[in-house]
């Protein structure tokens, strides 16, 4: 089995199991487009989340930044989001 696309792991967050299951487990086009808008929603961070990033990503050399560092940054990122800005 190959690894899911971050737009299909998307759908299937929005949409759920249950609904897949009475599609056969299959994620159909509008379900995947949904998916994309709401990840393009995500591609520019606010002010809040570049500030708890900065602060809880740790250091990382912005010249020389790793899958860590990248994985880092991104997870703290999107933990900002998640907790949203007040």
């Amino acid at each position: 089995m190959s690894e899911q696309s971050m737009i299909e792991r998307v759908a299937r967050a929005i949409y759920g199991e249950d609904t897949l299951d009475g599609l056969g487990s299959s994620v159909t086009s509008i379900m995947l487009h949904k998916a994309q808008e709401a990840i393009k929603a995500m591609r520019e961070p606010t002010n809040f989340m570049l500030v708890e990033a900065t602060e809880n990503a740790g250091p990382i050399d912005c010249c020389s930044v790793d899958e860590k560092g990248a994985k880092e940054v991104w997870q703290a990122m999107i933990d900002a989001a998640l907790v949203g800005e007040g």
